[in-house]
C-alpha cells in the first residue's frame, strides 16, 4: 500500500470520530437520548451506502470499511487478510468491555449469577425457535443450515452495546443492570456454543453437539475461575501488577495490557474476547486501586467506544430492506419480543424483581451489535452466497434491535427512579 491509503486511512478514521461525536451530542443534548443512539445514526448516515457512497463515490478508502485492508506476510506469502477498520472497532469494545468491569460491583455482580444465567436461558430459547421457524416459513430455500443460523443470530445479546447504553443512562451499578450483564455474558457463551455446533454442522453434515458443550463447559468454568481469582486474590493482584507501577503514573495502562492479554486468552478456549475483557474488569474492580484505574483509562474508553458504534452503524445497508422486508420486519419484531418475553420471566419468578424491573432485564437484553453480526458473518461464510441475501436482513436485525432498545428502556428507567425516590410504607 502506498502512502496515500495511509493518509486517506487517517482521514476516515478522523471523519467517524467526528461524526460519532457530533451525532452522540446531538442526541443526548437536543433529543435527551443516550450518545450511543446518536453514534449508531451518525454510522448509518455517513455510510458508504448513504452519504458517504454520494460524497466519496466509488472511493475504495474513503468511509468504505469493507475494503480498507492490506495483508501480513511471512516468507514472501501472504498468510492472513486484515481489516484496519474492523481491528480498531474490535479493540474498541474489548476496552469498552474492560472499563465496564471496573465499574461493576463485583459482588452484586456474583449475586445475580443465578437469576443471570436464568434470564440468560430464557433469553436464548425462544429467539431461536423464532428465528428458526420465520426462516423455515418465509425462506425455505436456504435449508436447515441456514435456519438454524438465523436462530443463532437471533439468541446473541451484545455486552457492549448493552453496557454502554446502561452507562450511558447511569443504571450499570443498579440490580437491574448487573443482572442484565450477567444474562449477556452467560447468553454469548451459550450462544458460541449454538454457533459451534452450527459450523460444525455446515462443515461435515454431521450434529456434534457434544464437543460444543465441551467447548462450553470449558468456557463458562475458565470464566467463573478468573472471575474468582479477581475476588479472592485481589490484594495479591495489586501487589504483584499494580503497586510497581503506581509511581511512574502507568498503572492504568498497565491494567489495560493485562485485560488485552486476558482477552486474547479466552480466545483459545473458544470464547469471544469481549467475555475475557469484562472479567478483566471485573478482578481489577475488586482492588483498591478501582477508582485510579478508572480515571486513568475511562478517556481512552470515550476516544475509542464512539467509533465503535459509528462504525457499526456504517455496515447497515438501507437499500437492502427492500429486498426482504417482510421477513426483515417480521425477525426484528421477533427478535424483540422473544427476548423481553423470555427474559422477563426468570428475571420476575426466579430473581423476584419488580415488574418494572423484570422489563428493564428483558429490553436491556435486546441488542444484538456485533455479536449478531459475527455469527452472521460466520453463517455467510458456511452456507456460501445463498446466505447472503439473509445476511444483510440479520445485519438489520443486530442494528435495528440496538437501536430501539434505548427509547424503549427510557420510559422504564425513569419510573424506577420514580419508585425508588418514594418514601417507604
Amino acid at each position: 500500500m502506498g502512502l496515500e491509503v495511509y493518509f486517506k486511512f487517517i482521514l476516515s478514521f478522523a471523519l467517524i470520530l467526528i461524526a460519532a461525536r457530533l451525532g452522540g451530542e446531538f442526541a443526548e443534548r437536543y433529543l435527551k437520548q443516550p450518545r450511543v443512539l446518536g453514534q449508531l445514526v451518525a454510522g448509518v448516515i455517513i455510510s458508504p451506502f448513504a452519504l458517504g457512497g454520494l460524497i466519496f463515490g466509488s472511493d475504495p478508502i474513503i468511509l468504505n470499511f469493507a475494503t480498507i485492508s492490506g495483508q501480513f506476510v511471512q516468507t514472501g506469502e501472504a498468510i492472513s487478510d486484515f481489516n484496519i477498520m474492523e481491528i480498531i472497532s474490535q479493540i474498541a469494545v474489548v476496552i469498552l468491555l474492560f472499563v465496564a468491569g471496573v465499574e461493576t460491583d463485583v459482588r452484586s455482580f456474583v449475586r445475580s449469577g443465578i437469576t443471570g444465567g436464568a434470564v440468560a436461558i430464557g433469553g436464548v430459547i425462544l429467539p431461536f425457535l423464532f428465528g428458526y421457524l420465520i426462516t423455515w416459513a418465509l425462506y425455505p430455500v436456504i435449508g436447515m443450515t441456514g435456519f438454524l443460523f438465523m436462530g443463532a443470530v437471533l439468541t446473541t445479546t451484545s455486552i457492549g452495546v448493552t453496557a454502554k447504553i446502561l452507562m450511558d443512562m447511569g443504571r450499570l451499578q443498579t440490580r437491574e443492570g448487573t443482572t442484565i450483564l450477567v444474562g449477556a455474558v452467560v447468553d454469548d457463551i451459550i450462544g458460541i456454543v449454538i454457533l459451534s455446533v452450527v459450523v460444525s454442522m455446515a462443515r461435515t453434515g454431521v450434529l456434534d453437539v457434544g464437543h460444543a458443550l465441551q467447548v462450553g463447559a470449558i468456557g463458562i468454568v475458565v470464566w467463573f475461575a478468573l472471575l474468582i481469582a479477581g475476588v479472592r486474590f485481589n490484594k495479591y493482584i495489586s501487589r504483584i501488577f499494580l503497586n510497581p507501577f503506581k509511581r511512574s503514573g502507568t498503572m492504568p495502562i498497565v491494567a489495560i495490557i493485562i485485560g488485552l492479554l486476558i482477552a486474547y486468552l479466552v480466545t483459545l478456549i473458544g470464547l469471544h474476547p469481549v467475555i475475557g475483557a469484562y472479567v478483566a474488569g471485573l478482578m481489577f474492580a475488586a482492588t483498591r486501586e478501582r477508582e485510579e484505574i478508572l480515571h486513568g483509562i475511562r478517556p481512552i474508553m470515550l476516544f475509542l467506544a464512539p467509533f465503535f458504534f459509528c462504525y457499526l452503524g456504517m455496515q447497515v445497508d438501507m437499500r437492502l430492506s427492500s429486498i426482504a422486508a417482510i421477513i426483515t420486519v417480521v425477525l426484528i419484531i421477533l427478535a424483540t419480543l422473544g427476548k423481553v418475553i423470555g427474559c422477563y420471566i426468570p428475571a420476575r419468578f426466579v430473581g423476584r424483581l419488580s415488574r418494572n424491573s423484570s422489563m428493564i432485564v428483558g429490553l436491556g437484553m435486546v441488542p444484538r451489535g456485533e455479536v449478531g453480526l459475527i455469527i452472521a458473518g460466520a453463517g455467510l461464510l458456511a452456507v456460501g452466497e445463498q446466505f447472503r441475501e439473509l445476511f444483510a436482513v440479520a445485519v438489520l436485525v443486530s442494528i435495528a434491535t440496538t437501536l430501539i432498545t434505548p427509547a424503549m428502556l427510557k420510559p422504564f428507567f425513569r419510573r424506577a427512579l420514580a419508585e425508588s425516590s418514594l418514601p417507604e410504607k
